[in-house]
């Protein structure tokens, strides 16, 4: 098992008589689960372009936090406020002291267990001596987050470092994550992008949950059935293209590069390309009619 430690991007509270309410009438997901359940989705604008995403963890009836790896606390808590009319929400930025651990690989599901006496199922977090645990969606297989004050979250490190766990850089997760075809908010997918151009809408949008700021767009879209751009993984060897670089067939473009891993002379990339102007078995070039140094993956 290998494990890293960094500091997220977000973790917001969120409580007040109307916290679950509010919360239910802005995330794009069913919020109406038990206390502990924890809740992949994403903030929309009211044009249905992806704001932030995160995970909702509910503590209580009307108590939340908003947990997201990337997307920045300020955006979230920005789009939120815009929001809060007469409401009693109250929302309470707790970033600045929270760090997180991304534990994964063979024997990661019986160290959590051993540590924390409970290793929590899809949907549910585990909250045990200060820390937080819960399935993380950022790496194909099982994968764990945990986070909570430094240093809880520097003690089970070491714990799990103890254990037998080996320590894992970013540029591993990048890699295998761009691999499986992962998108990252607002690498990824952001103001400019739909959530089905990213492939979210199977894990982040709920199409009966009721009204929420941009489900009408998102209700539209699953009538079309398609969107005109999709992410799509591309890979080469060499150099790798820079984030936002064009790429072109021919004399098209076709999309640009969203985020980009290496590995031992390989590059993969994850880029939002035209389906109308792709050809799926065609090379990529970074100019136009440029020589080949990329290809569209197999299973991108």
């Amino acid at each position: 098992m290998r494990s890293s430690q960094y500091r997220p991007g977000a973790l917001l509270r969120v409580t007040g008589e109307d916290a679950f309410t509010f919360l239910q009438g802005q995330f794009t997901n069913e919020l109406r689960q038990s206390q502990g359940s924890a809740t992949y989705g994403l903030w929309l604008n009211q044009k249905g372009k992806v704001v932030g995403d995160s995970q909702v963890l509910r503590i209580s009836e009307n108590e939340f936090l908003i947990w997201s790896e990337y997307s920045p606390a300020a955006v979230i808590r920005q789009r939120l406020e815009e929001y809060i009319v007469a409401d009693d929400v109250v929302l309470t930025d707790e970033t600045a002291t929270s760090y997180a651990l991304t534990l994964w690989g063979t024997g990661g599901k019986e160290a959590i267990g051993r540590l924390l006496a409970e290793t929590p199922t899809t949907g549910r977090f585990v909250g045990s001596h200060d820390l937080i645990v819960f399935r993380g969606r950022r790496l194909p297989g099982d994968s764990w987050e945990i986070f909570g004050p430094e240093k809880a979250v520097t003690e089970i490190r070491g714990q799990l470092l103890a254990g037998g766990a080996v320590e894992g850089s970013l540029a591993e997760m990048e890699f295998d994550r761009i691999t499986a075809g992962i998108p990252f908010v607002p690498a990824d997918v952001g103001p400019g992008d739909l959530p089905n151009e990213g492939g979210l809408e199977d894990v982040a949008i709920s199409y009966t949950k009721g009204c929420y700021l941009g489900q009408e767009v998102m209700s539209r879209l699953k009538n079309l059935g398609q969107v005109r751009r999709r992410l799509k993984v591309v890979r080469g060897r060499g150099t790798p293209p820079a984030p936002l670089a064009a790429l072109y067939q021919g004399e098209k473009k076709i999309g640009e590069v969203r985020s980009v891993g290496t590995r031992a002379g390989e590059f993969v990339a994850l880029a939002m390309v035209s389906l109308v102007n792709l050809t799926p078995t065609a090379g990529i070039s970074l100019e136009p009619a440029g020589p080949v140094v990329m290809t569209l993956d197999a299973h991108g």
